[in-house]
């Protein structure tokens, strides 16, 4: 990811991301804890999303946009994901998520999104 790409998630911190089912309905979901681990991977935190985790297991595409609503501008990211519940990069979620976010539940997974494709708008 171009430094731009990852400068705007960093400064957004919420995603919407898109999954299907291995039958291609598809379901959208808004997730405040998006963060680069590097210039190919991101990870967010799955809290309460059931459509979320039941359609990653069956069909790992995803694709997410982030949005700076202020300055019209974002970017679309397609990738595929892993669901982590154990391990460094589930570790390190978690801790961060109970850091900044405390009044929420722990999460249950890490969602991986190892970066295909990206889509700027106005970047």
């Amino acid at each position: 990811m171009p430094e731009n790409v990852i400068d705007l998630i960093q400064k957004q911190h919420l995603a919407f991301v898109s999954t299907s089912t291995s039958n291609g309905i598809p379901n959208v979901s808004p997730k405040g804890s998006i963060s680069v681990i590097d210039k190919n991977r991101l990870v967010f935190a799955e809290i309460a999303s059931p459509h979320t985790i039941s359609n990653l297991k069956s069909n790992p595409n995803v694709s997410l946009y982030v949005l700076d609503r202020e300055n019209n501008k974002g970017v679309q990211i397609k990738g595929k994901a892993t669901l982590m519940n154990s391990g460094p990069i589930f570790e390190n979620m978690s801790k961060v998520l109970k850091e900044k976010m405390p009044h929420l539940p722990p999460a249950n997974y890490a969602v991986l999104i190892d970066v295909a494709e990206i889509f700027p708008y106005r970047l």
